[in-house]
């Protein structure tokens, strides 16, 4: 994984250097075919190579006079001479043709694997990065980042192998050369390409400021489009369509207006480049036909061609340019997420153990987190301790801190202060790969991947049976409705698992946790979902099939924690009391409030 876009630059040196020279090859050949046609009409109209005036002319009318007599006849040596030279001008750009086409593939290639290294190592770091830094980045940015910054990077990259060479060579070609041809026509080009890229630059810089803003709007709607999209029942709901609308049109105008105003500053180069030639052209034309000789002819065709030479590369070289100022601009946003240091980091030095049951496999010791440098804490001075085999039951209102405390079993995030200990270490100094293949998980959020219910479940265990995962599912009480599809467990699973309900996605997610055989079985408000028949059902199946199984639930329903050996019992992030139901039923009046409440409800 790299950690700057420039990284991966490093990695390909050979094409940032031969396909460069190559458009350096094409280019030297684009500027040679003016003189070649100059030479053809000097050489025509003079007669012999040795009387025409310019050197350069001469030169190649003498190498044109090598290749001998093709058309017999002096009355033919004007065809003749027109004859090899256009041989000469069609090899060339069969050789430019060729070089260019090499250059192409090596920039496309290079493009595309600097663009799949910087997209894998964004995609990497997105997932290294804890809930706090994804938070503070903003999902729906990273989203854009991934996608949209890296796909310019790699167009920047493919323009700065086939153009960054080619564009100033033509123009600095052409400018020596018109020195050559006239000194008065090589100072009007002197006047002009510094006009030119004068505007050019002018323009380029007022518009890359505006691209950093313009990326930023579409960051805005990516994130209203997302909202939108999962919120879309919420809004029909509610009837909040025409104000959703509203509100999204408003956010498509702010972008639509900044990105109309950059595009007319960018049009303005193109007309204010052909002005500027043009008007080049004319007083080229005026200087030459003033002097009105048969060298000023030739001569005023070939400043020509070099002014459309350097018309054209000028307008390729405003493309490069606004191409290569966004692919800067995108560089800079990967390059703000691949220098995030994960807060969770890897131990070199990690430990990984076996304990027998009984011993203690997990511990909190004054344990404090705050999300915001500070801020309050999210947890506050959580201490318990729990050996392997037992069960622990987490309890408390909205916002208590129980996912908070299964983020820092699993290591999402590592506490602000305290000690977490897993089988006796510092889970910081524990191996994270095995940490979390030792403990199965199954969220809060039910989270379902596209594909299969056995693709699904093989992402735990990809060495899994059909066998296999059939116990699971009917551990979870899963099996219940997945043996009713035709396709058992290859049954289609949409984004998300919208084909399925709340309580189905529970149950498969659960499977998911067990199919891995862990140490540790985390419910994090997974049954939440489930009638209470189910429920303890597929508690029972648990604690009757993996003996041994340390089980840690979460959840807001007493009846669903009570038989745990240990029960936590959380408010605002401290821990009121803990103990077991009977200890808590008598000493901690929260909880048994929640219980008698929850009793009557049940009753009514």
């Amino acid at each position: 994984m790299i950690n700057k876009v420039s990284d991966s630059y490093k990695h390909h040196p050979l094409a940032f250097i031969i396909g460069p020279f190559l458009k350096m090859i094409e280019a030297i050949f684009d500027l040679l075919i003016p003189l070649v046609m100059k030479s053809v009409i000097d050489l025509s109209s003079y007669g012999s190579a040795s009387l025409v005036p310019n050197v350069f002319s001469r030169k190649l009318a003498e190498f044109i006079l090598l290749f001998g007599v093709w058309v017999p006849g002096e009355e033919n040596f004007a065809l003749n001479n027109a004859l090899i030279g256009g041989v000469l001008i069609l090899l060339m750009g069969i050789v430019g043709f060729i070089s260019t086409m090499v250059t192409q593939y090596i920039a496309a290639r290079t493009a595309v694997l600097v663009g799949k290294e910087v997209r894998q190592s964004l995609y990497e770091k997105s997932l290294s990065l804890s809930r706090i830094e994804k938070e503070r980045i903003g999902e729906n940015r990273l989203l854009t980042i991934l996608n949209a910054d890296s796909y310019q990077v790699q167009t920047g990259v493919l323009i700065y192998i086939r153009l960054i060479v080619r564009a100033p060579f033509i123009i600095l070609g052409a400018l020596a050369f018109s020195f050559v041809l006239d000194i008065k026509t090589g100072f009007i080009f002197l006047a002009i390409i510094p006009l030119i890229l004068l505007i050019v630059f002018f323009i380029m810089n007022k518009s890359s400021k505006q691209y950093v803003k313009i990326q930023s709007e579409l960051d805005h709607l990516s994130t209203k489009t997302s909202d939108t999209i999962n919120g879309s029942k919420v809004i029909r709901a509610f009837n909040s369509s025409d104000s959703e609308n509203i509100s999204y049109e408003k956010l498509t105008s702010i972008y639509q207006q900044k990105a109309i105003r950059v595009s007319r500053l960018n049009a303005l180069i193109n007309p204010l480049t052909f002005a500027i030639v043009s008007i080049a052209t004319l007083v080229v034309v005026l200087l030459g036909f003033k002097s009105a000789t048969t060298e000023s002819v030739s001569t005023i065709i070939t400043e020509i061609a070099y002014l459309a030479q350097i018309f054209v590369t000028l307008v390729q070289l405003t493309n490069v340019i606004l191409i290569l100022t966004k692919a800067k601009v995108s560089s800079k946003r990967c390059n703000e997420v691949l220098s995030i240091k994960p807060s969770v980091t890897y131990d070199e030095n990690s430990v990984t153990k076996q304990i027998n049951n009984g011993e203690e496999i997990l511990s909190f010791e004054n344990v404090c987190l705050s999300y915001v440098n500070g801020g309050n804490n999210a947890l506050d001075n959580i201490s318990f301790r729990l050996n392997k085999g037992q069960s622990l039951g987490i309890i408390g209102g909205t916002g208590s801190g129980k996912s908070t405390i299964i983020s820092l079993i699993e290591r999402f995030f590592d506490s602000t202060s305290g000690i977490v200990r897993y089988k006796g270490e510092n889970i910081k100094h524990y191996n994270l790969k095995s940490l979390r293949s030792e403990i199965g998980l199954a969220s809060q959020k039910s989270v379902l991947f596209k594909g299969t219910i056995k693709s699904n479940l093989l992402m735990a265990n990809k060495l899994a049976s059909d066998e296999d995962i059939i116990d699971v599912l009917k551990d979870s009480e899963a099996y219940e409705f997945v043996s009713k599809y035709e396709d058992n467990i290859n049954h289609i699973v949409n984004e998300d698992g919208s084909n399925y309900s709340g309580g189905q996605r529970q149950r498969l997610s659960i499977a998911r946790a067990l199919i891995s055989h862990p140490e540790i079985i985390i419910l994090d408000d997974s049954l939440s979902a489930l009638d209470l028949l189910t429920d303890k059902k597929v508690r029972d199946n648990i604690s009757k099939k993996y003996k041994g199984i340390t089980k840690i639930i979460v959840s807001q329903r007493v009846a669903t924690i009570k038989d745990c050996d240990l029960i936590l019992v959380l408010s605002g992030g401290k821990l009121l009391m803990s103990g077991n139901h009977d200890s808590l039923m008598k000493s901690c009046p929260t909880y048994k409030e929640i219980f008698e409440t929850q009793i009557r409800k049940e009753n009514e």
